[in-house]
């Protein structure tokens, strides 16, 4: 409507809700920002303009953007894996822009201004740095072979420097996929970290001792070093043996944690990022994430790629969320898809706040009441009206402000 845009112009929007942060709501709230985008002024209003529920921009805490829907994918990991390595050869550099640039897009019209990217071809950070959104982009690094020497090679040749609004990390892949000596290279050069972790029981059995399908993987690709032995450890220890397991580090998956990983996770103050999409794809049991909450360990969401994901879709991912955690109070499952995943990413996203970015996502809002608003919002009754990235509505053509 022309009354939305017209205070969307004058930079200032006074609603019904305005959601600060999960623990914070003022009703009704004004939220005022400048011309670069930042937010000026928060406060309590004595009427709303506008019948909407404002709330901090979602934030997807782990995303391939360039990876690409399967046709028929498998649900079984390992040739799911195979498919997407074939898929990510096959692709030309432009396709796979195309790609993560309508990722992008689709995340955003759906209420998500920030995100942790693993981008293993360049094609995800060069769509990032095209984009307004606030984002790590996180460089993956694969190598079970690799020696000190090349391992240190291969950090300086994948290593981008933060450019904008899209700051630096690596990902160092998995405990299957990545040698000692590329975890301890990663982790000297960044402490932004992201690491696939106790996925499956495959990468348990395989650390424990030394056997199943990853050494047979390992072995076809030629990346088996001469006189392996298991390190006899869990994905969780044999991390914090070569120092990766710290702050700053997003463990993701964690769907097969061992007694006192989480333990070892609370102390090193590391976070989790569950995928509830990839959980649902896979049909795999939902993890203890209750437990994990009251360890003191920040968990936060993310929707993985579109091969183990019908839709990238923050707002669906917090759905999904309350569905496999029906436990979860609506306002942690707010915060696991907002300030967490800012804590995360060590991003300034998830809460509005003067001085950050007016960052923002709106729904209709037709209760006074923030906690009815909130339960309808997390069971999937309530669509994004726009999203604004710093103050401007964007994508700007994906949804006209109602």
């Amino acid at each position: 409507m022309a009354g939305i845009r017209a205070s969307l112009r004058a930079r200032r929007l006074s609603v019904r809700q305005l959601w600060l942060s999960p623990d914070r709501v003022l009703t009704p709230g004004e939220i005022v920002w400048n011309a670069r985008g930042d937010v000026v002024s928060v406060r309590r209003c004595r009427s709303a303009e506008h019948d909407l529920a404002v709330l901090p921009g979602l934030v997807d805490a782990h995303v391939h953007l360039q990876i690409d829907a399967l046709a028929g994918g498998p649900r079984a990991f390992l040739p799911w894996v195979a498919r997407v390595m074939a898929q990510l050869r096959s692709g030309t550099a432009a396709a796979r822009r195309a790609v993560a640039t309508a990722s992008l897009r689709q995340l955003a019209a759906d209420g998500c201004t920030a995100l942790g990217e693993i981008d293993s071809t360049g094609a995800g950070c060069t769509a990032l740095l095209r984009s307004p959104l606030l984002a790590r982009c996180y460089q993956e690094l694969t190598g079970f072979h690799l020696d000190a020497e090349a391992a240190r090679a291969l950090v300086r040749a994948r290593w981008q420097p933060a450019v904008s609004e899209v700051v630096a990390g690596l990902s160092p892949h998995a405990p299957y996929s990545v040698s000692p000596a590329l975890f301890a290279a990663a982790a000297a050069q960044s402490r932004w970290l992201q690491v696939h972790c106790a996925e499956t029981m495959e990468e348990v059995q395989f650390l424990r001792s030394g056997r199943g399908p990853f050494r047979e993987l390992l072995a076809r690709l030629g990346r088996l070093p001469a006189g392996f032995r298991s390190p006899r450890a869990t994905p969780v220890g044999w991390l914090r043996q070569h120092g990766v397991l710290r702050r700053g580090t997003v463990l993701v998956h964690c769907q097969h944690l061992q007694r006192g990983d989480r333990g070892l996770i609370a102390r090193a103050g590391a976070t989790i990022a569950v995928c509830p999409g990839t959980i649902v794809w896979f049909r795999r049991p939902p993890p203890p994430v209750a437990d994990w909450l009251a360890a003191g360990i920040p968990v936060a969401l993310g929707t993985d790629s579109r091969a183990s994901n019908t839709a990238l879709s923050m707002r669906r991912e917090l759905v999904a969320a309350a569905a496999l955690w029906p436990g979860l109070p609506p306002r942690t499952l707010l915060a696991m898809a907002t300030s967490h995943g800012g804590k995360a990413l060590g991003l300034a996203a998830g809460a509005l706040r003067p001085g950050r970015r007016a960052d923002l996502f709106a729904v209709r809002a037709d209760t006074d009441s923030a906690d009815a608003l909130l339960e309808l919002l997390v069971q999937g009754e309530r669509e994004v009206a726009f999203t604004c990235v710093r103050g401007r509505v964007w994508p700007a053509r994906s949804r006209t402000p109602c």
